[in-house]
Order: structure tokens, then C-alpha cells, then sequence
């Protein structure tokens, strides 16, 4: 692993009290909803709400387009001459909405590079392959403009194990790879063998069992650790620089850690970035940890787009 990506606000203090609080909630929340099934319908209504809540900046503006043959939002303060950050957003497979780059919008303001999110098809109407395809086709489209070198790739969470899967199938397709991809907390292992999806339970805000379930979904009839579901169980060999941030309150804190240790092994420019007591989606939280990390990205996307 490297340290060349060196952020603004390079050291990591302890987790900030509304961090502990919003984890203690969090955690007990999730104590209560393990072992009981997925209301899909009453989760999605949910997600809807908090997304309607989201506001475009001020000097954004957000579109709502086609590339690719896919759906997506972009969002621009006429900086998309830079180049495209690419984004998959979280949400188990089953989840969320191409507007979650919302939270990401940061990285665009003041000139920033445009945010292209991908309104990717969704388990379990959808199973696999459906949003590796769209993902796929999104940035086969981005490869011709803004090309390669001006595109950062970055997922959260189901997400960016969505954007490791995707950028494995395009080396596999011999397509060329982005300037630098960041997985965010990625689920990496819909088998959820790592030591942490069990060690975390009720420090975080996630459900095993509740993942379990959305894994399946969106496996379809896959075996959880297929290399085509399951992006640890893939290579990383001729990956870009690639920045994993992590929580290690995280229930999927080991698939972070695996990753970047077989994208080392790999030769890759890998940096593991874990932040103490953040829980899984910190990045979205109006909280300390959420605004450096947000900083700490839009740094990276400047350092990496020409």
C-alpha cells in the first residue's frame, strides 16, 4: 500500500461525540431488526424520504439524462470540461437512487468536475446482471468522453462493490481503466465471511441478516462467492490508484481490509483509509468524520483529474 495521497487534514482524531451517539443509535436499531426479514416496499418508501430531503447546492445544477442507453443524473457547476466522476451508489442492491450523489456533491461545486450517477436496475425485480450491465454500459459511454483520464470512478457501499465488479468485467473486455476509482466501505463479499460482519453487530448501523437476504437477491442463481457477484473473489490486476475508505465500526470493515490487501498483492497503488468508530455510511452523516471525508475527496478527485 501507498501513502501518496496525502489529504488536507492527513490524521485521524478519535470518532467525535455525535459519531458515538448516531453509532449507539444506530447499533441498537440494528440489534433490534437482526433475524427479521426485509420489508422492501417500507424500506424503499423510507429511502424515498430521506432523498427527497436532499438539496441541490448552490451553483449546481442537477439533469437528468441518458448515457449509454442508461438512465443517469448528472450533477455540474460547469466544470465538466475537467472530466466526470463517476458514481454508483449504495443501497444493497435493492436501495436508492441515482440522487444519492447528493451527499457527494462537494466534489462538483465551485468548477469541480461533473458527477454522473447512475440510476442502476435493482434486486430483486433485477438480479445480476442487470446492474453491472448498466453500470458497464455507463462507462463504456464515459470512456469515449470525457475519456479515460478524466474520469475518477467511485461507489459506496453496495456500490463500490458494483464499481470493483464493473472495472474488473471492463479488463476482462479490454477497455481502458479510469484515472483512479474510490470504494467506499465496499461489499466485496455478498458471502459476508469476514470476521467483522459478525465482530460488529449492533456497532453498526447494517443488519447481517438483512444483508443476507439482499445478497441473494441480487445473485439470483449465482453462488454468493462467484467471482461475478462476489468482487473479492475477482482479480485486481491492472487496477488504477485506489482510495477505500472505511469505518471500523463498519459490519463490512474485513472486505475493505481484504480488498486492499489483494489489490496490493495485485501491484496495486491501493490506500486503506480507516476512520475510528465511523459506522457504515458515515460519509453521507452531517457530522465531522462526514465533512472530512467529503473534503478528503474532493481532494483526491483534484489530485488524480488532470
Amino acid at each position: 500500500m501507498t501513502d501518496a495521497f496525502v489529504p488536507r487534514d492527513a490524521a485521524h482524531p478519535g470518532p467525535s461525540l455525535p459519531m458515538r451517539v448516531v453509532g449507539a443509535l444506530a447499533g441498537a436499531r440494528a440489534r433490534r431488526r437482526e433475524g427479521a426479514p426485509v420489508e422492501l416496499a417500507r424500506e424503499r418508501q423510507a429511502n424515498s424520504r430521506v432523498e427527497r430531503f436532499m438539496r441541490v447546492p448552490r451553483g449546481v445544477t442537477l439533469t437528468e439524462e441518458t448515457i449509454g442507453g442508461v438512465p443517469v443524473v448528472r450533477l455540474s457547476s460547469g466544470g465538466g470540461t475537467r472530466g466526470t466522476l463517476l458514481y454508483l451508489h449504495g443501497g444493497a442492491f435493492a436501495l436508492g437512487s441515482a440522487r444519492q450523489a447528493l451527499t457527494q456533491a462537494e466534489v462538483c461545486a465551485d468548477g469541480g468536475p461533473d458527477i454522473v450517477s447512475v440510476e442502476y436496475r435493482l434486486a430483486p425485480e433485477h438480479p445480476f446482471p442487470a446492474a453491472l450491465d448498466d453500470a458497464l454500459a455507463v462507462y463504456r459511454a464515459l470512456l469515449v468522453s470525457p475519456g479515460p483520464k478524466r474520469i475518477v470512478a467511485c461507489g459506496e457501499s453496495a456500490g463500490g462493490g458494483l464499481l470493483l465488479l464493473t472495472l474488473q468485467r471492463a479488463l476482462q473486455e479490454g477497455m481502458a481503466m479510469p484515472a483512479a476509482a474510490v470504494a467506499v466501505f465496499p461489499w466485496a463479499d455478498l458471502s459476508m465471511s469476514g470476521p467483522s460482519a459478525t465482530a460488529n453487530l449492533g456497532k453498526d448501523l447494517l443488519s447481517r441478516s438483512e444483508l443476507v437476504q439482499e445478497a441473494a437477491w441480487f445473485a439470483g442463481d449465482r453462488d454468493l462467492q462467484d467471482p461475478a457477484v462476489s468482487a473479492l473473489q475477482g482479480s485486481f490486476q491492472g487496477f488504477p490508484p485506489t482510495w477505500i475508505p472505511v469505518g471500523t465500526h463498519d459490519v463490512l470493515l474485513d472486505d475493505a481490509r481484504r480488498v486492499a490487501r489483494a489489490m496490493a498483492a495485485a501491484g496495486v497503488d491501493v490506500d486503506l483509509d480507516e476512520w475510528p468508530g465511523a459506522i457504515h455510511g458515515f460519509t453521507a452523516l452531517p457530522l465531522p468524520e462526514g465533512r472530512r471525508y467529503r473534503r478528503r475527496l474532493r481532494d483526491f478527485v483534484d489530485t488524480r483529474m488532470p
